[in-house]
């Protein structure tokens, strides 16, 4: 039973945390009793702006509790961002980090799934790590750092299915591999607006060769067992990858969706990030303004069909994953992941139109 009290250091917090992520492995976040909810709410409230960390995690955890509950509630995004900000890591290298992590749980617990299933998961982790460049002073585990600490308590089922951990790890980790394109897209309209051409050209050829990481994502979740995948699922209404802001901001930087996609289901889902449209610079626009530039255009050209690569995939996979099952943002799922594949991102929009 777990009483409201006060937490004094950063290291009671964290203790706190590491008692709770324990009782939602065991049952399920879906299965926490009212009880211990409401003392979690209480203490969130006593404690809110001393410790940036136990704040988000509290947030993830009774985000459904507080009739709060999306994506970034479900994979814990606000705790992962606090620990970014809290150590030298990169987005980038995050993602290699928490890749590895899905390799030692699934070493954990050999025999939770079939032995050829299992070593399918760990290659397919394996290869998305090896594709982040490491400094020889990189390994696999977590900083040993408090933030570090908080690492391996962002993983929060709503279920008690292995693979639900799993497949948490790959969507956290396709969330940071957007916010490293945005990155990337961002500093190469920079570059074009400075007239630095070969150094756009390279940001966009390094963009591509990110995004392939994205399919490698998808190809882990398609050792996903459906059992598996349908009996968390019913738990997790309310939260969806339509909520994911760091693809919005990846698609704006890109170029400038129209009317109709703006007022989608998409960015009503990320009404922060729709605030912003229009009002960045974006790299069609930048292409679109100065010079041409062949090998500058078949480096954007690229970009665009890997993203068309990424979404061909997505929908291959959720249809097979989904069938006919609605989207758990509430979409018409399957159908609407169709649909989007006609969405172009090098696109500039006439402002005066």
């Amino acid at each position: 039973m777990i009483e409201p009290r006060d937490l004094a250091t950063p290291a009671e917090g964290l203790a706190l945390a590491r008692l709770v992520t324990g009782e939602i492995r065991r049952i399920g976040r879906h299965a926490l009793p009212d009880t211990v909810l409401d003392a979690l709410a209480e203490i969130a409230d006593q404690h809110r702006g001393r410790d940036p960390f136990l704040d988000a995690f509290l947030d993830a955890v009774l985000a459904r509790h507080r009739d709060r509950f999306r994506n970034a509630g479900y994979l814990a995004l606000p705790l992962l961002e606090e620990i970014l900000r809290d150590t030298a890591l990169t987005a980038e290298r995050l993602s290699a980090l928490l890749l590895a992590d899905v390799v030692r749980h699934e070493n954990r617990h050999p025999g939770a799934v079939d032995p050829a299933l299992r070593r399918k998961r760990i290659r397919q982790a394996m290869r998305f790590v090896g594709t982040v460049e490491r400094s020889p002073a990189d390994d696999a585990p977590p900083p040993r750092t408090l933030a570090g600490d908080w690492l391996e308590l962002t993983v929060l089922p709503v279920s008690t299915e292995h693979d639900e951990y799993f497949f948490i790890r790959a969507l956290q980790a396709h969330e940071l591999v957007f916010t490293t394109l945005t990155g990337l897209v961002r500093s190469a309209t920079d570059a074009v607006r400075a007239g630095r051409h070969d150094e756009a050209t390279a940001l966009l050829r390094r963009a591509s060769s990110v995004f392939e990481r994205a399919s490698l994502l998808f190809r882990l979740v398609a050792t996903m067992r459906p059992a598996a995948f349908h009996a968390f699922r019913r738990f997790t209404e309310g939260a969806s990858a339509i909520q994911s802001e760091s693809y919005k901001r990846f698609e704006l930087a890109c170029g400038e969706p129209g009317p109709a996609r703006l007022d989608s289901e998409a960015f009503a889902g990320v009404p922060a990030v729709r605030a912003e449209a229009g009002h960045h610079d974006n790299l069609a626009r930048a292409l679109a303004d100065g010079p041409r530039s062949q090998v500058l255009d078949a480096a954007a050209a690229d970009l665009e069909q890997a993203h068309q690569r990424w979404k061909t995939t997505h929908h291959g996979l959720a249809a097979r994953m989904l069938g006919d099952a609605t989207g758990s943002g509430y979409t018409a799922g399957v159908p609407y992941l169709a649909a989007c594949r006609e969405n172009r991102l090098m696109v500039v929009r006439d402002h005066a139109a």
